[in-house]
């Protein structure tokens, strides 16, 4: 199963995520859960350098099956609140993916 994280502040303010696991919905190179989960993932992350210039920091391990994302903490309230949007964006495409395919996927939150 991949166990995604949100880690937010008490306002709701994400600080981090984090992606682990397989879904083992079809073996490697078809698992479609996998593939959606991590073209989600890793479009926001483009999406923080291509559109806003923001890099955030990225931890991978493996062969995959492990993502953790934290974002900058230094940004101008503007360019902050649009690195949030992409952020709440993934969160909904990931909830999306869980409505079909919740025994594979799961989203929780982890309060800083």
């Amino acid at each position: 199963m991949i166990q995604v994280t949100i880690n937010h502040n008490e306002n709701r303010h994400v600080a981090s995520f984090e992606m682990k696991g397989h879904a083992d919905f079809d073996e490697s190179g078809k698992d479609l859960v996998c593939a959606g989960a991590s073209a989600v993932a890793f479009g926001a992350v483009n999406a923080m350098y291509e559109i806003l210039k923001v890099e955030p920091t990225i931890q991978q391990k493996g062969e995959g099956g492990y993502l953790h994302v934290t974002l900058p903490t230094n940004l101008d309230e503007e360019l902050d609140s649009r690195l949030q949007l992409i952020v709440q964006t993934m969160v909904a495409q990931l909830y999306t993916i869980v409505q079909s395919y919740g025994q594979f996927i799961q989203i929780s939150y982890s309060q800083m």
